[in-house]
């Protein structure tokens, strides 16, 4: 059900019909609301993102004909979240995004480097090694880097110690350095 309802708004998407918005938030709002949350702290900013999502998803499709509807708003609202998070905190950044920058530095070359048809290509060897991983790393993985979770919220979700998420995550990015240095250096 949810799939046809998704393959109607991508439609009326493409049709630039203006429906495709009211429908994306009827089915999707609450859930990139809290999505949103994850990221920013003050509700207000949170739906500020989820606005600029309908934005983003108006003028990005066409081109794009997402196959999963809510996992490409949700790659639009992450990113709206962290343009907040940049205006926001112009001088004084957020300790958790330096500290996740930083932890991703050490297996992910110099982004600013990275050109856009690069930086597909690196999300596709990072997908590529996620599907390399056990099902536990993999929600370890995600959870830290793509939800900015916090060791304590994975090891309670978990149940492994926090000193156990911080060797996983440690094993994984060094893995996925390996992984991505084994491509010839193409990035």
């Amino acid at each position: 059900m949810k799939k046809m309802a998704d393959s109607v708004i991508v439609d009326l998407y493409l049709a630039r019909d203006e429906d495709a918005i009211s429908e994306t938030m009827k089915y999707y709002n609450e859930k990139l609301l809290r999505f949103s949350l994850r990221f920013l702290s003050d509700r207000r900013d949170a739906e500020e993102c989820v606005n600029d999502t309908y934005v983003r998803a108006w003028n990005s499709i066409p081109p794009n004909r997402p196959n999963n509807l809510f996992a490409y708003l949700a790659a639009l609202c992450r990113n709206a979240a962290m343009d907040v998070i940049k205006k926001n905190t112009a001088q004084k950044r957020s300790a958790q995004i330096v500290e996740l920058t930083a932890e991703m530095n050490e297996c992910i070359p110099d982004q600013s480097s990275i050109s856009d048809e690069r930086s597909e290509e690196l999300g596709e060897y990072i997908n590529e090694y996620l599907s390399t991983l056990t099902s536990d790393k993999r929600a370890v993985f995600v959870g830290r880097y793509w939800f900015n979770e916090s060791i304590e919220s994975i090891s309670k979700k978990t149940g492994f110690s926090q000193s156990k998420v911080k060797t996983m995550l440690h094993r994984m990015r060094e893995g996925l350095r390996k992984y991505i240095d084994g491509k010839d250096g193409v990035l």
